[in-house]
């Protein structure tokens, strides 16, 4: 662990102050010469490190100097199937198109069997704590046995997924008994091509009632539009052909956002999944509802080599997270390198808003904000080290250096027990 130096004051003491040159928050501007301050597992603030000692002098205390690092809230990724941890589908050299991508989806879920399920998602959990995140969401599906702890410092917010087409309510559609009320579980319908619409409707009022978010793929593909516009295409033909069309459904002729809205599912504690093929009518309608949005720009690279339009959300201040999604269209669960490719493929668009996304966006669009995607007060610990090379003189410097040292795996989990 490079660039670690301490504690100053020697013995156990409860109080832990880790100061560095950078500390970028996730809710406020970026702190030049910071400290974070730590007791019992929790943030009581973050500010500059003179003004943090000076506050803290009289307490017992114990101080680390991390050197040449910036700490930073440990990603949340918003939006993953963990049961696909384990696929290693090399990366097309063109877009794949949606026909030809859940061909192979298909193919390879039909080999994941219960013991390559939990497996898989052991392998995911491991992967995402190794790369910096510390709370994710796993969008997974039944049967749930397996469903193991995630791996240390990571959490897990569950969302059971909810599919097929052609059942009318969602008694049918899931067992409630595979839903284990309590923290960290909610649902999730697949999108409109895939779960039934009266099933949405019904599942959306669950998560209301016990307010929770629910979370939908939404607008990630051509062949979406054309299926939830009129009822044709490709999804159409796939329904027919896996016995699921439900043949007195009938389109509303709108696009998936307007269908959502008159169906009555957009609202804060929606997550709107993807979001690539979204008019201006669409953007203005998820910033009156207060919906956010997950981006997984690097599977809509892969599936369709077409990225989302991140600056429309910016400019309409919707709450804006990164996710993933899964190993079946991405190289890794690493969110650093989804942020890095944010900044690859839109320049222009700001790095401290790209890093906020991967950070506090993620949580708040989960309703956890209170205790993750910040250093703020009442947050929990672990945080991270990220170790940065080079001067950065502007917030905006330190947010991409973080998120490129970061996606390389330069950094360290901090407050763990082990440090701090």
């Amino acid at each position: 662990m490079s660039g670690l130096k301490g504690p100053k004051d020697g013995g156990l003491r409860a109080v832990a102050i880790h100061r560095a040159p950078w500390v970028f928050s996730g809710i406020g501007p970026t702190v030049f010469d910071g400290a974070v301050v730590v007791l019992n597992g929790r943030i009581l603030e973050c500010g500059p490190y003179r003004a943090m000692r000076s506050r803290y002098g009289g307490t017992a205390v114990r101080v680390w100097d991390h050197e040449s690092a910036a700490l930073v809230p440990g990603a949340v990724n918003a939006h993953t199937h963990l049961d696909f941890s384990l696929l290693d589908f090399p990366k097309p050299l063109r877009p794949l198109g949606f026909p030809g991508w859940v061909r192979g989806v298909f193919k390879a879920a039909a080999q994941l069997t219960p013991s390559a399920r939990r497996e898989a998602r052991d392998a995911g959990r491991a992967q995402a704590s190794q790369t910096g995140t510390r709370c994710l969401a796993n969008v997974i599906n039944p049967p749930l046995e397996g469903s193991s702890s995630p791996c240390a410092p990571s959490r897990e917010y569950r969302f059971v997924e909810l599919l097929g087409f052609h059942y009318r309510s969602l008694q049918e559609a899931l067992s409630m008994e595979d839903v284990a009320e309590g923290d960290w579980v909610s649902l999730a319908a697949h999108s409109l091509y895939a779960t039934s619409w009266n099933v949405v409707v019904q599942a959306k009022a669950w998560c209301r009632s016990r307010g929770l978010p629910f979370s939908i793929h939404v607008a990630e593909h051509s062949e979406e539009l054309s299926f939830v516009q009129d009822g044709t295409g490709f999804c159409r033909d796939l329904l027919e052909s896996l016995g699921r069309w439900d043949a007195s459904w009938r389109p509303l002729g709108l696009s998936p956002v307007k269908t959502l809205q008159a169906l009555g599912i957009l609202d804060p504690r929606t997550l709107l999944v993807h979001m690539v093929h979204v008019n201006e009518e669409d953007w203005n309608l998820v910033a009156q509802s207060g919906a956010a949005v997950c981006f997984c720009p690097r599977s809509n690279l892969w599936i369709e080599g077409k990225m989302p339009n991140m600056q429309a959300a910016f400019d309409r201040s919707i709450s804006c997270a990164l996710g993933t999604d899964s190993r079946a269209s991405n190289e890794d669960l690493n969110l650093f390198r989804e942020a890095a490719a944010v900044l690859d493929a839109v320049p222009g668009l700001h790095p401290s808003h790209v890093l906020r996304m991967a950070t506090f966006g993620g949580a708040r669009a989960l309703g956890l904000e209170s205790s993750f995607g910040h250093l703020g007060p009442g947050a929990s610990a672990p945080f991270l080290a990220v170790f940065l090379s080079g001067s950065c003189s502007t917030e905006n410097d330190v947010a991409e250096a973080i998120i490129h040292q970061a996606a390389r795996e330069q950094m360290a989990w901090i407050g763990t027990g082990m440090v701090g």
